[in-house]
């Protein structure tokens, strides 16, 4: 499918224009077929949706990306740790291996399968196969996740993600360099051109904020607390990759067990004792604080840690923990 542009259509983003000239795609269906080279500007693969078009500007499409291939989630009868619900909203406590919405790779078996079941329906979300998602946690990153039950509930949250109005704290473990007390990253974020499942620092990337505590280090291991300030995909993983202490038992980060290598000999030991903690990424979605925007009140909920972290603590030591 190719498309030239017109000086009626210059002007538009990428994104902007394929919604136009394919009704039948949802948004994230296109953002999809973009972020997966499905789309070319000029011959040269299209990498960001926000591509500014010009007057003549060729656009390809590959003709099996252009086609609908949503289908909408069915329900699945899947354990759900809800810590907190009202009539308008709920907040789970996600465990590793739980993705949060169908995609590729895992078109059922997820928190959304798993919402159906539970509530019958939710908010319609983003798209037919993202109902009551309003944000998302990694596949292996636990916690804290808050799902729309309505569609009122939907557009309230989203717009109190959308304008930085929701407070939300991790814990993490990493391993590597010895992290300031206390730091704001600020580094922008996008998809790497060599490997598209990850992310990378990129100064033509997407504004990316994290602040970050450091509670506890020892032998190379430390036990943080993180404050996201924006809400990029991988972005902790990515930051603290970056400033070399990525996240434990991150094997697309470089969290693994060679990190522990460079750690001085006599420290080793201690680093493999925390690695051996975990077999996914050492990261917890602690909390999420906000005013609630039906009532008007403070709201905020904590999620319990899971084993894997509870034994990492007894191991470092952190019996007071406060994060």
């Amino acid at each position: 499918m190719q498309y030239t542009i017109s000086s009626e259509k210059q002007g538009l983003r990428l994104d902007q224009f394929l919604s136009s000239v394919l009704p039948d795609l949802s948004r994230s269906r296109i953002q999809k077929i973009i972020a997966d080279g499905s789309v070319f500007l000029n011959e040269n693969p299209a990498v960001k949706k926000n591509i500014i078009l010009r007057t003549g500007d060729r656009v390809d499409i590959e003709e099996t990306s252009a086609r609908p291939q949503e289908i909408a989630p069915q329900a699945q009868d899947i354990a759900l740790d809800v810590i907190y619900e009202d009539e308008f909203f709920a907040c789970i406590n996600k465990p590793a291996g739980l993705v949060v919405h169908p995609g590729n790779g895992n078109a059922d078996g997820t928190v959304v399968n798993a919402l159906l079941h539970r509530y019958g329906s939710v908010s319609d979300g983003f798209s037919s196969e993202r109902p009551g998602i309003v944000h998302r946690l990694d596949k292996d990153t636990t916690g804290v996740l808050v799902v729309a039950k309505t569609n009122s509930a939907h557009s309230a949250l989203a717009a109190l993600f959308s304008d930085r109005k929701i407070v939300k704290k991790y814990t993490g473990i990493c391993v590597g360099n010895r992290p300031l007390n206390h730091e704001i990253v600020k580094l922008p974020i996008s998809r790497s051109r060599r490997e598209p499942v990850k992310r990378t620092v990129d100064l033509n990337g997407s504004t990316a904020v994290t602040e970050y505590w450091l509670r506890e280090f020892k032998s190379g291991i430390s036990l943080m607390e993180f404050t996201l300030h924006t809400g990029r995909t991988h972005q902790i993983r990515v930051h603290c990759s970056h400033e070399g202490f990525p996240i434990v038992q991150d094997g697309l980060y470089g969290g693994l067990q060679e990190r522990v290598l460079r750690i001085a000999p006599l420290e080793r030991p201690f680093a493999y004792s925390m690695m051996k903690c975990f077999t996914r990424h050492a990261l917890h979605a602690r909390s999420v604080e906000f005013v609630h925007p039906f009532t008007n009140e403070p709201f905020s909920i904590a999620a319990p840690y899971p084993q894997d972290f509870c034994d990492a603590f007894e191991i470092i030591g952190a019996h007071n923990l406060t994060i």
